[in-house]
């Protein structure tokens, strides 16, 4: 880790509510929140004017950038920062090469009122503005870079073009929502309750963004002080939902319990005509515990409760990148790389398809499940079992020959079966000296597979190209026999050069031909002929765990919780995990152990960034990224009360606390369970001492 330059982080929040009853039958309330925040980062102001002037470490996630050498120093015994040139030293980079700076405002202003206008009825009504702003300056500075050789020092050449650029990001929202409950019970048995309402939001967004490069000043950042290229860009967009909405709950004695619900939605994302789709759910409960042949067993089954339900909603937060994907809009460039009449005219370029007719996603879902106590509910169990169906999803569609010219359009075009349970077990006691303890666990797990998509063909390994039968996060590979061990065993192996068309050696990954047709490859890519290819493994999270306990005696207290997956396959690639994919890559420790003639029982294959053979997917490096962790533990003392009353203090506490303090997994070590990403702010381990006091 290193550490140059300076990070900035302030934020201040300001919170005011304020509620009144104005009358018997009014309550008007109000609600302020107020945000803001200030950053600046060392990040070498990246930006449109500088795509190059990065360090390779931004302000949230990053890594240390791969064209570094291990002969270069990071300064020089003169104490100027070492330079190679078009090698990168990150830390120059950071401390010199320029900043970011951002400030967000973020307002949320919320009226309400409430009227009661006789028992049992209640009319809720707010209104919501929500500002948001942010704006982001970034500076790229120009900086010397200093080689090893005195007098041929030179500017570096990846931030030589000094910029500045400067991008406003501004979000209004509003939403609308007016409800009425009614409840009502008829002879202390049959109890009812409704509610009926009306909800609406709005956004508008817009951004703009400015940049120019040649500062007049290297140490000013100013648009109106830099003399080179200008650069701007901006967008607006807008979007808008309304519906309707009820429920009605009804049980008798508490005993049977039903409930149904109804929206009725509408989304600026489709087109009139299939803009509202209505999404209605029933649900339905039997606390079997309270009837009289149950009596004889509460003693030590204390209360027993089955339900059922069925239910559909709608989603329209589709993975389109528009506000209007049902419009099709042309691509403009206000000036093209021609030359016409003296200028760079504007081009236009031709829309791509649009689906005619597209809506809503529908999730529909089954839940069967029951909460049950025992032993003085002592011990309690809830178990869920569900099926949830995702009908029409909107994804591309049945692939098209590529002689269409075009990219095929978004459609209502798949669905998908997921099926999964939840099963949480809690014991929970008081022994007669005062120790209580508690211990609870949960238990989760999940599939999903594609139930309907057109690929008559049986395409693989094309994005959103999916096949009737596939469980999402499968990961088609290779079946992996190890490392050759020498070139002889080389030639005398199936050929892998329809997988890579070099030269395979000694210390090169060895594939297994599971058709038997003597060649390694990939067949038609098509289900029915994947060649040599197989599902190797899954990255779906399965068996999600987590478990928490705890006890308390004579002012101890402690707790702590585990979580963890017990089952999850992943693959990685680039750098970070092979150690070695390009000329400039300086590999992590993990990457090292690699085959040599010395070392012929290596994990990874002989190092050649061109080999992109060996980086193909396979079973032997498939990753294991199941995983336990202690996320938390404390231990805690309360003084008695009776010694702290006479200096006016209630209650006093001190505890020790830590986080992520344990980690058990079979990952490879330079990656982390949780995140699978080396380019996100790592997990940390946290240790916290503190004090509670109440007077």
């Amino acid at each position: 880790m290193t550490k140059v330059g300076n990070d900035m982080y302030q934020k201040m929040n300001a919170n005011l509510s304020i509620s009144s009853d104005v009358t018997k039958w009014l309550t008007i309330s109000a609600k302020t929140i107020y945000n803001y925040t200030k950053e600046q980062h060392p990040d070498g102001g990246v930006s449109e004017a500088n795509s190059t002037a990065y360090a390779g470490i931004s302000e949230y996630s990053g890594y240390l950038k791969n064209d570094l050498t291990p002969l270069m120093p990071v300064k020089h015994p003169d104490g100027n920062y070492a330079g190679q040139g078009s090698f990168t030293n990150p830390v120059a980079i950071q401390e010199l090469g320029g900043n970011k700076n951002q400030r967000k405002n973020d307002l949320w202003l919320t009226g309400a009122m409430k009227i009661t206008p006789f028992q049992g009825l209640v009319i809720n009504t707010d209104y919501t503005f929500n500002t948001y702003n942010s704006g982001v300056k970034r500076h790229v500075r120009r900086y010397m870079d200093y080689t090893a050789v005195p007098g041929t020092e030179q500017p570096y050449p990846w931030t030589k073009t000094t910029s500045v650029s400067m991008m406003d990001y501004e979000n209004y929202y509003t939403a609308f929502n007016i409800y009425a409950e009614y409840e009502k019970s008829f002879n202390m048995a049959h109890n009812i309750k409704v509610m009926a309402g009306y909800n609406q939001e709005y956004e508008h967004t817009k951004n703009f963004y400015s940049a120019r490069q040649d500062l007049i000043d290297n140490d000013n950042p100013s648009i109106n002080l830099a003399t080179g290229e200008k650069y701007t860009s901006g967008a607006e967009s807008r979007w808008a939902i309304n519906g309707f909405f009820m429920r009605l709950n009804y049980n008798y004695k508490h005993k049977y319990l039903f409930e149904m619900n109804g929206r009725y939605d509408g989304s600026s994302r489709f087109a009139d005509g299939d803009r509202y789709a209505f999404f209605p759910s029933v649900s339905a409960a039997w606390r079997i515990s309270e009837e009289a042949f149950w009596a004889p067993m509460k003693d030590f089954w204390n209360d027993m409760k089955i339900r059922a339900s069925y239910g559909s909603l709608g989603n329209q937060l589709v993975s389109i990148n528009s506000n209007f994907p049902y419009l099709p809009t042309y691509g403009v460039n206000t000036a093209i790389d021609y030359i016409l009449g003296g200028v760079r005219p504007v081009g236009v370029s031709p829309s791509g398809l649009v689906s005619a007719d597209f809506t809503w996603e529908t999730v529909e879902q089954i839940d069967f499940g029951f909460d049950a106590s025992f032993l003085n509910n002592r011990l309690t169990a809830s178990f869920d079992w569900y099926k949830r169906n995702t009908k029409d999803m909107l994804t591309t569609g049945q692939p098209l020959p590529a002689v269409l010219g075009t990219s095929v359009p978004n459609e209502n075009a798949a669905d998908l079966s997921t099926t999964g349970y939840e099963l949480s077990i809690g014991w929970n006691d008081r022994l007669e000296n005062g120790f209580s303890y508690w211990v609870r666990g949960v238990l989760s797990d999940y599939q999903a597979k594609i139930t309907r998509f057109s690929n008559p063909e049986g395409i693989l390994h094309q994005d959103n190209v999916y096949y009737v039968g596939q469980k999402l996060g499968e990961i088609w590979g290779y079946s992996s026999k190890g490392l050759f061990q020498s070139d002889e065993e080389v030639a005398n192996s199936p050929s892998q050069s329809k997988v890579w068309a070099g030269e395979w050696k000694a210390g090169d990954v060895k594939f297994e031909d599971l058709d038997g047709n003597g060649v390694i490859d990939y067949g038609d890519n098509t289900l029915d002929n994947p060649g040599d290819k197989k599902i190797i493994g899954n990255n779906t999270p399965r068996y999600s765990y987590g478990f928490n306990g705890g006890f308390e005696y004579k002012g101890v207290d402690f707790q702590m919780f585990w979580q963890g997956i017990g089952k999850r396959d992943y693959m990685f690639d680039g750098v970070h995990f092979w150690g070695f994919t390009s000329e400039w890559d300086t590999p992590v420790k993990a990457s090292l152990d690699y085959w040599t003639a010395n070392n012929t029982n290596a994990y990874f294959p002989r190092p050649n960034w061109n080999h992109g053979g060996n980086r193909q997917n396979s079973d032997r490096y498939l990753q294991n990224a199941a995983y336990i962790r202690l996320k938390n533990l404390t231990l805690g003392y309360s003084f008695p009360g009776d010694k702290l009353n006479s200096l006016g203090i209630q209650k006093l506490r001190i505890y020790v606390a830590g986080e992520n303090l344990l980690t058990f997994t079979k990952l490879i070590d330079s990656y982390d369970p949780e995140t699978l990403n080396n380019m996100t702010y790592p997990i940390s381990k946290k240790y916290s001492i503190g004090l509670n006091i109440t007077f």
